[in-house]
Protein backbone atom coordinates (compact mmCIF):
# COMPACT_ATOMS: atom_id res chain seq x y z
CA UNK A 1 0.00 0.00 0.00
CA UNK A 2 2.72 2.74 0.96
CA UNK A 3 4.57 1.95 -2.42
CA UNK A 4 1.44 2.14 -4.50
CA UNK A 5 1.08 5.66 -2.49
CA UNK A 6 4.69 6.85 -3.31
CA UNK A 7 4.46 6.14 -6.71
CA UNK A 8 0.89 7.63 -6.94
CA UNK A 9 2.33 10.85 -5.32
CA UNK A 10 5.51 11.25 -7.84
CA UNK A 11 3.57 10.59 -10.65
CA UNK A 12 2.79 14.17 -10.92
CA UNK A 13 4.26 16.82 -8.58
CA UNK A 14 0.77 18.45 -8.62
CA UNK A 15 -0.32 15.45 -6.70
CA UNK A 16 2.32 15.34 -4.05
CA UNK A 17 1.09 19.23 -3.84
CA UNK A 18 -2.60 18.91 -3.44
CA UNK A 19 -1.73 15.79 -0.97
CA UNK A 20 0.62 18.25 1.02
CA UNK A 21 -2.05 21.28 1.23
CA UNK A 22 -5.03 18.76 2.56
CA UNK A 23 -2.55 17.23 5.06
CA UNK A 24 -1.34 20.27 6.47
CA UNK A 25 -4.88 21.52 6.59
CA UNK A 26 -5.92 18.93 8.56
CA UNK A 27 -2.88 19.06 10.62
CA UNK A 28 -3.64 21.32 13.36
CA UNK A 29 -6.91 19.85 14.17
CA UNK A 30 -5.02 16.36 14.39
CA UNK A 31 -0.61 16.39 14.27
CA UNK A 32 -0.95 12.29 14.21
CA UNK A 33 -0.86 11.44 11.41
CA UNK A 34 -1.51 14.28 9.44
CA UNK A 35 1.62 16.41 10.52
CA UNK A 36 3.73 13.34 10.03
CA UNK A 37 2.33 13.02 6.32
CA UNK A 38 2.57 16.70 5.63
CA UNK A 39 6.31 16.55 5.90
CA UNK A 40 6.94 13.21 4.46
CA UNK A 41 5.64 14.38 1.25
CA UNK A 42 8.29 17.27 0.25
CA UNK A 43 10.74 14.77 1.95
CA UNK A 44 9.67 12.13 -0.79
CA UNK A 45 9.55 15.34 -3.60
CA UNK A 46 13.14 16.48 -2.61
CA UNK A 47 14.48 13.01 -2.84
CA UNK A 48 12.92 11.97 -6.24
CA UNK A 49 12.71 15.67 -7.87
CA UNK A 50 14.63 18.71 -6.94
CA UNK A 51 15.18 21.63 -3.96
CA UNK A 52 12.20 23.56 -6.02
CA UNK A 53 9.75 21.25 -6.02
CA UNK A 54 10.22 19.98 -2.58
CA UNK A 55 10.43 23.57 -1.05
CA UNK A 56 7.34 24.88 -2.98
CA UNK A 57 5.21 21.62 -1.74
CA UNK A 58 6.29 22.25 1.85
CA UNK A 59 5.07 26.29 1.40
CA UNK A 60 1.80 24.78 0.02
CA UNK A 61 1.08 22.61 3.32
CA UNK A 62 1.91 25.28 5.82
CA UNK A 63 0.04 28.01 4.19
CA UNK A 64 -2.91 25.73 4.57
CA UNK A 65 -1.97 25.03 8.17
CA UNK A 66 -1.64 29.02 8.79
CA UNK A 67 -5.00 29.55 6.70
CA UNK A 68 -6.69 27.05 9.65
CA UNK A 69 -4.69 28.14 12.30
CA UNK A 70 -5.82 31.82 11.16
CA UNK A 71 -9.26 31.21 10.79
CA UNK A 72 -9.80 29.92 13.93
CA UNK A 73 -8.11 32.78 16.13
CA UNK A 74 -5.43 35.23 15.87
CA UNK A 75 -2.80 33.10 16.70
CA UNK A 76 0.80 33.74 18.57
CA UNK A 77 3.88 34.96 16.42
CA UNK A 78 5.60 31.53 17.99
CA UNK A 79 2.87 29.72 16.68
CA UNK A 80 3.31 30.55 13.22
CA UNK A 81 7.08 30.36 13.70
CA UNK A 82 6.28 26.66 14.84
CA UNK A 83 4.33 25.88 11.62
CA UNK A 84 7.54 27.19 9.31
CA UNK A 85 9.31 24.85 11.37
CA UNK A 86 7.49 21.83 11.23
CA UNK A 87 6.98 22.05 7.09
CA UNK A 88 10.07 22.79 5.89
CA UNK A 89 12.93 21.58 8.30
CA UNK A 90 11.67 17.83 7.14
CA UNK A 91 12.18 19.08 3.35
CA UNK A 92 15.93 20.86 4.05
CA UNK A 93 16.82 17.36 6.36
CA UNK A 94 16.17 15.49 2.97
CA UNK A 95 18.10 17.47 0.94
CA UNK A 96 20.43 17.50 3.38
CA UNK A 97 20.69 13.78 3.17
CA UNK A 98 20.19 13.88 -0.60
CA UNK A 99 23.35 15.78 -0.92
CA UNK A 100 25.52 13.42 2.21
CA UNK A 101 23.51 10.09 1.53
CA UNK A 102 23.62 9.64 5.49
CA UNK A 103 20.46 9.14 7.30
CA UNK A 104 22.73 9.69 10.44
CA UNK A 105 24.00 13.25 9.77
CA UNK A 106 20.80 13.95 9.58
CA UNK A 107 19.20 12.77 13.03
CA UNK A 108 22.15 14.55 15.00
CA UNK A 109 21.80 17.67 12.78
CA UNK A 110 17.52 17.77 13.54
CA UNK A 111 18.92 17.04 17.41
CA UNK A 112 21.04 19.95 17.54
CA UNK A 113 18.87 22.19 15.50
CA UNK A 114 15.97 21.48 18.22
CA UNK A 115 18.09 22.12 20.82
CA UNK A 116 19.84 25.30 18.72
CA UNK A 117 16.03 26.78 18.56
CA UNK A 118 15.17 26.00 21.95
CA UNK A 119 18.52 27.81 23.38
CA UNK A 120 17.38 31.11 21.08
CA UNK A 121 14.29 30.77 22.51
CA UNK A 122 15.71 31.03 25.94
CA UNK A 123 17.51 34.15 24.61
CA UNK A 124 15.10 35.92 22.52
CA UNK A 125 12.82 35.86 25.78
CA UNK A 126 13.10 38.08 29.06
CA UNK A 127 11.01 35.65 31.17
CA UNK A 128 10.18 31.98 29.06
CA UNK A 129 8.39 30.31 31.62
CA UNK A 130 5.79 33.55 32.45
CA UNK A 131 4.60 33.10 28.90
CA UNK A 132 3.56 29.56 29.64
CA UNK A 133 2.05 30.37 32.92
CA UNK A 134 -0.42 33.02 31.68
CA UNK A 135 -1.13 30.87 28.85
CA UNK A 136 -1.80 28.13 31.30
CA UNK A 137 -3.51 29.68 34.03
CA UNK A 138 -6.48 30.11 31.33
CA UNK A 139 -6.79 26.88 29.91
CA UNK A 140 -7.30 25.85 33.79
CA UNK A 141 -9.73 29.00 33.95
CA UNK A 142 -11.72 27.16 30.59
CA UNK A 143 -11.35 23.71 32.11
CA UNK A 144 -12.66 25.06 35.22
CA UNK A 145 -15.87 26.87 33.97
CA UNK A 146 -16.41 23.59 31.67
CA UNK A 147 -17.07 21.42 34.87
CA UNK A 148 -14.03 20.01 35.03
CA UNK A 149 -12.14 20.66 38.32
CA UNK A 150 -8.47 20.07 38.88
CA UNK A 151 -7.26 18.39 42.18
CA UNK A 152 -4.22 20.11 44.21
CA UNK A 153 -2.79 23.71 43.54
CA UNK A 154 -3.23 25.13 40.70
CA UNK A 155 -0.42 27.62 40.80
CA UNK A 156 2.53 25.06 41.86
CA UNK A 157 0.90 22.74 39.16
CA UNK A 158 1.31 25.77 36.35
CA UNK A 159 4.99 26.20 37.22
CA UNK A 160 5.72 22.69 37.34
CA UNK A 161 4.22 22.90 33.69
CA UNK A 162 5.14 26.24 32.62
CA UNK A 163 9.24 25.58 33.57
CA UNK A 164 9.67 22.75 31.04
CA UNK A 165 6.76 23.65 28.08
CA UNK A 166 9.17 25.01 25.75
CA UNK A 167 11.24 21.89 25.99
CA UNK A 168 8.26 19.63 25.45
CA UNK A 169 7.23 21.72 22.13
CA UNK A 170 10.47 21.60 20.79
CA UNK A 171 10.53 17.46 21.64
CA UNK A 172 7.39 17.05 19.93
CA UNK A 173 8.73 19.43 17.09
CA UNK A 174 11.49 17.22 16.85
CA UNK A 175 9.85 14.22 16.94
CA UNK A 176 7.20 15.37 13.96
CA UNK A 177 10.23 16.65 12.28
CA UNK A 178 11.86 13.12 12.38
CA UNK A 179 9.23 11.44 11.91
CA UNK A 180 8.34 12.93 8.10
CA UNK A 181 11.68 12.35 6.88
CA UNK A 182 11.82 8.68 7.91
CA UNK A 183 8.40 8.24 6.01
CA UNK A 184 9.17 9.72 3.42
CA UNK A 185 12.62 8.06 2.62
CA UNK A 186 11.09 5.21 3.37
CA UNK A 187 8.90 5.61 0.42
CA UNK A 188 11.48 6.49 -1.67
CA UNK A 189 13.46 3.49 -1.26
CA UNK A 190 10.27 1.58 -1.30
CA UNK A 191 10.36 2.38 -5.05
CA UNK A 192 13.70 2.56 -5.65
CA UNK A 193 15.53 0.37 -3.02
CA UNK A 194 13.64 -1.80 -1.14
CA UNK A 195 15.39 -2.46 2.27
CA UNK A 196 17.63 0.61 2.15
CA UNK A 197 15.77 2.92 4.65
CA UNK A 198 15.59 -0.59 7.20
CA UNK A 199 19.84 -0.88 6.91
CA UNK A 200 19.99 3.93 7.56
CA UNK A 201 17.62 3.74 10.64
CA UNK A 202 18.92 0.58 12.35
CA UNK A 203 22.52 2.30 12.07
CA UNK A 204 21.05 5.88 14.20
CA UNK A 205 23.38 6.68 16.57
CA UNK A 206 23.87 10.04 18.12
CA UNK A 207 27.51 9.70 18.87
CA UNK A 208 29.90 9.71 21.79
CA UNK A 209 30.17 13.77 21.30
CA UNK A 210 26.20 14.25 21.41
CA UNK A 211 26.04 11.44 23.89
CA UNK A 212 28.81 13.74 26.17
CA UNK A 213 26.46 16.87 26.10
CA UNK A 214 23.05 14.36 26.70
CA UNK A 215 24.86 13.48 30.33
CA UNK A 216 25.59 16.79 31.18
CA UNK A 217 22.08 17.86 30.24
CA UNK A 218 20.80 15.32 32.75
CA UNK A 219 23.38 16.38 35.37
CA UNK A 220 22.21 19.75 35.37
CA UNK A 221 18.28 19.27 34.88
CA UNK A 222 19.11 17.03 38.07
CA UNK A 223 21.51 19.35 40.19
CA UNK A 224 19.70 22.81 39.26
CA UNK A 225 16.93 24.87 39.22
CA UNK A 226 17.66 25.60 35.07
CA UNK A 227 14.27 25.68 33.54
CA UNK A 228 17.01 25.77 30.40
CA UNK A 229 18.19 22.35 31.17
CA UNK A 230 14.79 21.03 32.06
CA UNK A 231 14.23 21.53 29.12
CA UNK A 232 16.43 20.47 26.71
CA UNK A 233 16.28 16.77 28.86
CA UNK A 234 12.99 16.93 26.59
CA UNK A 235 14.80 16.59 23.82
CA UNK A 236 17.31 14.44 25.19
CA UNK A 237 14.67 12.02 25.71
CA UNK A 238 13.10 12.14 22.40
CA UNK A 239 16.71 12.12 20.86
CA UNK A 240 17.41 8.79 22.49
CA UNK A 241 14.16 7.34 22.28
CA UNK A 242 14.71 7.27 18.46
CA UNK A 243 17.94 5.51 19.21
CA UNK A 244 16.38 3.38 21.20
CA UNK A 245 13.89 2.53 18.97
CA UNK A 246 16.57 1.98 16.06
CA UNK A 247 18.15 -0.88 18.18
CA UNK A 248 14.86 -2.11 19.05
CA UNK A 249 14.99 -2.96 14.67
CA UNK A 250 18.65 -4.16 14.79
CA UNK A 251 17.79 -6.52 17.82
CA UNK A 252 14.31 -7.60 15.65
CA UNK A 253 16.84 -7.62 12.28
CA UNK A 254 19.39 -9.85 14.04
CA UNK A 255 16.92 -12.22 15.83
CA UNK A 256 17.38 -11.24 19.12
CA UNK A 257 13.54 -9.71 19.30
CA UNK A 258 10.89 -11.42 18.63
CA UNK A 259 8.54 -9.16 15.93
CA UNK A 260 5.63 -9.12 18.38
CA UNK A 261 7.59 -6.99 21.07
CA UNK A 262 8.62 -4.60 18.46
CA UNK A 263 4.95 -4.29 16.98
CA UNK A 264 3.54 -4.27 20.91
CA UNK A 265 6.46 -1.17 20.88
CA UNK A 266 4.55 0.73 18.78
CA UNK A 267 1.43 0.16 19.93
CA UNK A 268 2.72 1.15 23.42
CA UNK A 269 3.92 4.09 21.53
CA UNK A 270 0.44 5.30 20.33
CA UNK A 271 -1.31 4.82 23.63
CA UNK A 272 -1.75 8.04 25.66
CA UNK A 273 -1.66 5.98 28.72
CA UNK A 274 1.69 3.80 28.30
CA UNK A 275 3.42 6.60 25.58
CA UNK A 276 5.85 8.46 28.03
CA UNK A 277 6.87 5.32 30.32
CA UNK A 278 7.63 3.78 26.57
CA UNK A 279 9.18 6.63 25.02
CA UNK A 280 11.52 6.52 28.42
CA UNK A 281 12.43 3.11 28.21
CA UNK A 282 13.75 3.07 24.78
CA UNK A 283 15.48 6.16 26.00
CA UNK A 284 17.64 4.30 28.95
CA UNK A 285 17.80 1.55 25.95
CA UNK A 286 19.27 4.38 23.08
CA UNK A 287 21.47 5.56 25.91
CA UNK A 288 23.21 2.52 26.44
CA UNK A 289 22.86 1.36 22.64
CA UNK A 290 25.12 4.84 22.06
CA UNK A 291 27.87 4.12 24.58
CA UNK A 292 28.12 0.25 24.89
CA UNK A 293 27.37 -0.50 20.77
CA UNK A 294 31.19 -0.95 19.29
CA UNK A 295 31.85 1.83 16.57
CA UNK A 296 32.19 1.14 12.93
CA UNK A 297 36.03 -0.28 12.25
CA UNK A 298 35.68 -1.26 16.41
CA UNK A 299 37.06 -4.74 16.51
CA UNK A 300 34.80 -7.18 18.70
Amino acid sequence: MHRAIAAWLTTHPWRAACAGAICGALSPQMMLPFMILAGAIPVLAALRFDARTALGIAATGAAAAAWVVFSASQPLWWILAGILVLFFSPALLALLLKRTGSMNLCFQVAVLGSAGLLIMVYLALADPVAVWTELLLQVLDSMAAAGLRIEGDRTALVQVWARTMWGALAALTLAMTLGGLFLGRWWQSLLQAPGEFGREYRQLRLGLTLGAIITGVFILALTTESPLAASLAWIAFVSLAFQGLAAAHRSKAGGRLNRGWLAAIYVLLIVPLSMSITVFVLAIWGYADNWLRPRPGTSH
